[in-house]
């Protein structure tokens, strides 16, 4: 598994809770990047090869479905979760799945469930780029078989 060298980046308005999950975190296999607000974000997934995002909703200027929109904009691949403390689960819910969202988590997390979630968010990305490098494979050698068969 190439988990090892995995970065996720974890964006919060709220500097506690930012520091609560690295703590959590810091005994994973990967690394964990913070971001305090949708722009410092976008220029940390500008920089960075980040295969999983996470995103509280409720932030200043950009909130965090706009943010996972633009992520998705500029790169695809990113595995894309909501972290929110919202007390209507059901509209939550109906967002991340009409924006095609991959994960849900809720505030306060539990440890094993954020940890799982996470684990299950870098195969899930490893997987999809997997299936994507085979079609790229088999599509380029259609057309070279294409190309070759008599005319």
């Amino acid at each position: 598994m190439k988990m090892e060298k995995a970065q996720i980046l974890i964006v919060d308005d709220s500097k506690e809770v930012l520091s609560a999950l690295a703590r959590e975190l810091g005994d994973e296999p990967y690394t964990v990047l913070l971001a305090q607000n949708g722009k410092e974000a976008l220029e940390i997934a500008a920089e960075n090869e980040i295969k999983v995002i996470i995103s509280d909703i409720k932030m200043p200027n950009m909130d965090g479905f706009a943010l996972l929109d633009k992520v998705k904009e500029n790169n695809s691949d990113i595995i894309r979760v909501v972290l929110s403390g919202h007390p209507d689960v059901k509209l939550i819910l109906s967002m991340v799945n009409e924006r095609g969202l991959d994960r849900y988590l809720t505030k306060p997390w539990h440890r094993d469930d954020l940890k799982n979630t996470i684990r299950q968010c870098l195969e899930l990305y490893d997987l999809r780029t997997e299936v994507k490098e085979l079609r790229a494979r088999n599509s380029s050698q259609r057309q070279r078989s294409n190309h070759s068969a008599p005319g």
